[in-house]
Order: structure tokens, then sequence, then C-alpha cells
């Protein structure tokens, strides 16, 4: 069921080579505010995704399913200090994301496949209970380990947020090596907004070189790559 309809968000995908991707950040940067989670606007991400028995969250997204979930545990510049699990819920072309923060022993347990200790938030309507409802459903496991650089630029006006990714990795485990998943002269943008783009956002984005509009998320680019590798 769709949630409340102001919390979605539309969200557009391009693949970039590394030299467009440095000019339009130059541009942007003068307009855009880094974003103010880091003082430049750059930090380094980390997330464990999860997928049921039957990889619905994979096949849903590569068959192009109408509303589709996918489950993670975020993190920050290698830090475990503070996490979150968090849903995103794709409807249409709409974004919908909640979180909830997770302390590190929840992590781990959860790394390991156990989510028993989400039952006390059963019926709570928060990500715990919708995470536990899908695995008494279906089962879920972690499945891939995806790492990336981003710089970030945001804009008040329509909400509107511009990220750079690049230096993509993927590994089956926290704690095994990362391998490298996107070409190094590959760069992802992404600009995520309400209901509308500013003038302002697509003028800076006229002209840009870009190499195609994303159909594919990193989530399916990852587990491609990590094709025959289980955690």
């Amino acid at each position: 069921m769709k949630p409340d309809a102001k919390k979605y968000r539309f969200e557009r995908k391009y693949l970039l080579d590394r030299d467009a991707a440095y000019i339009l950040a130059q541009r942007i940067s003068h307009v855009l505010q880094p974003d103010a989670s880091n003082p430049n606007g750059q930090y380094y991400i980390s997330s464990l995704y999860f997928d049921d028995i039957y990889n619905t969250a994979f096949y849903d997204k590569r068959n192009g399913v109408t509303e589709r979930n996918k489950f993670r545990v975020r993190f920050y510049n290698g830090s475990m200090d503070f996490l979150r699990l968090e849903r995103k819920h794709k409807f249409d072309a709409q974004i919908y994301k909640e979180s909830s923060p997770v302390t590190l022993e929840q992590f781990q347990m959860m790394r390991r496949g156990d989510y028993h200790f989400m039952k006390e938030y059963s019926g709570k309507g928060d990500v715990f209970d919708k995470f536990y409802t899908h695995y008494a459903l279906k089962g879920m496991r972690p499945v891939v380990m995806i790492n990336y650089n981003r710089q970030a630029y945001i804009y008040r006006a329509g909400n509107v947020r511009v990220t750079f990714d690049s230096d993509l990795s993927a590994s089956i485990d926290t704690q095994k090596h990362s391998t490298s998943i996107l070409p190094y002269q590959n760069v992802i943008l992404e600009v995520k907004y309400d209901r509308f783009i500013p003038s302002v956002i697509t003028g800076l984005l006229a002209g840009v070189p870009f190499t195609q509009q994303l159909s594919i998320s990193k989530f399916i680019i990852a587990r491609m790559a990590m094709k025959g590798r289980a955690i």
C-alpha cells in the first residue's frame, strides 16, 4: 500500500564518464550546497543488502515490477558507530524510503541470518516489523555488500539532491575483500526530487554528455557481479 504521497520522491539515474562528472560537479558546486552530513559533501557509503529465498528484490527490479521493496543496512565512512536498517519502496516512478537505527549487536545478528530480535516490533508498522514480516513469509538473508564514494549536493527549492557515485565495489560479506563492479571511468549521477526539477537544475544538466539513463541499479550490478558467490 502506498504511504502518504508527500513522502514519495522521483529519482533519475545517469551514467557519466569521470571527466564529464568532474565538470558537472564543478558547475553544480557554484549553485548547490554540499550535503550537510559532510563538510565537503563527500563520504563513503557501505550497504549490506538482503533478499528472500526467491530473490524477489532482484527479479522484481530486473523485470520492472511496478511496486517493489529492497532492505539494507547502511553505514558511512567505514564506521559502524551509526547503522540503520532501510526499506526502499518503489511505486511506479516514485521512491519512498524509511529507516530505523540498528545496534552493532543487532547488525551482527542480521549478518548471521538471525532476525528473532525483531519479534518485539511486530505490529508496529516500522521497518523492523516490515522486514520481519517479509522474513516470516519468504525467508531473508544477506546477499551482497556494496561500497562506493559519494559526492552530494542539495538544492532546497524542490528538495533536490544531486549525487555522484564512483569507485563501486562489492563483496559477499562485510569483512571480505571487495571487487570492483564498475569501470573506473564510470560515475553514476542520481537526481532526486519531490514533484518537479527546478529550471536551474535542468539548466545545469543541459549539454551534459550522458552515456545513458540507467534503469538498472547498483544492487543489480552487484548481484550480477557476485553471481555464483554466496554469503
